[in-house]
């Protein structure tokens, strides 16, 4: 499930950061194209003005005087030949109105629909995980038989414990003791690694441990250790097992 999740965990994180690259570039390409056109929008506006400001040809020779009644000449404002005139019927501005989206638009709308989901997939995978694990973890092995014997000057304390069917691996597994004098004072500590690599699901094993100075101790505590962190266990013994 670790790996798994860390995969899923790698993908979402590339396929986000590649939408991100997607949508720069796509918003950079969305500049260039609108400073594209207001620069073609700012050039045909000049070239309009300079149109109307442009000054009239007239005839050479020595200037004719006229009266009231004469025919005026040609319109001042007429607009010369090959020229665009003030508001064509289809001039720059109508075609600025009547432009089509920019094709981009869509692919970001793309991109921002990707990074959302693989945001929502990693929140629902995340959770999950971190939730099943703590269920198969949780349950301690269980303490079938215990008893101590006297030899030499040590004490001997042994018994069996099991791994229940539905928990997990066990590595590395010690069994510890703790004795006490009849003061309660403690006597002594000490710790034994099992004789098992993987203490598999529904498997028993049995363990010894030996403290010296028998004649001062009254009585015993064990405890587990898988690594070098403490596991729990259940006393399964029945009352006639009990020392």
């Amino acid at each position: 499930m670790d790996i798994a999740l860390f995969a899923v965990t790698v993908i979402s994180l590339t396929m986000a950061f590649a939408m991100g690259i997607v949508t720069w570039r796509l918003l950079r390409e969305e500049r260039r194209r609108a400073d594209a056109r207001i620069a073609s929008l700012m050039s045909e506006l000049e070239r309009v003005r300079s149109g109307r400001q442009e000054p009239l040809d007239r005839p050479a020779g020595r200037p004719t005087a006229r009266g009231v009644g004469d025919t005026p000449p040609d319109s001042i404002y007429t607009v010369p030949s090959g020229r665009r005139s003030i508001l064509p019927d289809n001039g720059l501005f109508a075609t600025e109105a009547t432009d089509a989206p920019p094709p981009g638009r869509p692919l970001l709308g793309v991109a921002a629909v990707g990074v959302v989901a693989t945001a929502i997939a990693i929140g629902a995978l995340w959770p999950s995980a971190q939730t099943a694990a703590p269920a198969s973890t949780s349950l301690p092995v269980e303490l079938l038989s215990l008893d101590h014997a006297r030899e030499g000057d040590f004490l001997a304390i042994r018994g069996t414990i099991r791994n229940p069917a539905d928990g997990m691996e066990r590595r590395q597994l010690s069994v510890a003791a703790t004795v006490f004098s009849r003061d309660g004072d403690v006597v002594g500590r000490g710790q034994t690694p099992l004789d098992i690599e993987v203490l598999q699901p529904g498997r028993e094993i049995p363990f010894k441990i030996a403290l010296p100075d028998a004649d001062r101790i009254n009585r015993y505590r064990v405890s587990f250790i898988e690594a070098q962190s403490s596991l729990p266990h259940i006393d399964r013994r029945g009352a006639g097992d009990q020392p």
